[in-house]
């Protein structure tokens, strides 16, 4: 999972700039602003991808290797996260799952990879 992809830009601006963004945009969730992320698109099969989309989501999920802000304390700063499922990507960089947006800072990666190498990090 590391190395190689498409550098795609997130927030650039001041980090209490990201939590106002997190929180006009998604009111009713928590969110987590993060650095050293990936976003990467799961190799399912068109069944699976049906799967998820009937449930609104799509195969992609986030990988962070540095938690900044977690708005309900589920993970401290500098702790490593890796997301469910996307619902949505906002404004290029605010990453929606089913129970939470995060706040992409800086830049990142876009790249393709499998379920197992997604599930082995950690």
């Amino acid at each position: 999972m590391h190395g190689g992809g498409e550098a795609i830009n997130g927030f650039a601006k001041e980090l209490s700039e990201a939590e106002v963004e997190a929180l006009l945009n998604f009111p009713d969730k928590p969110f987590c602003i993060l650095n050293g992320w990936r976003i990467i698109e799961l190799d399912v099969d068109e069944s699976y991808r049906a799967s998820l989309l009937s449930d609104e989501l799509t195969p992609y999920v986030l990988y962070a290797k540095e938690v900044i802000i977690y708005s309900t304390g589920k993970r401290r700063r500098e702790d490593w996260v890796r997301s469910t499922f996307q619902r949505s990507l906002k404004l290029g960089y605010l990453f929606e799952t089913s129970n939470t947006v995060y706040v992409l800072l800086g830049r990142g990666v876009r790249k393709k990879g499998s379920a197992r190498a997604v599930m082995a990090i950690g």
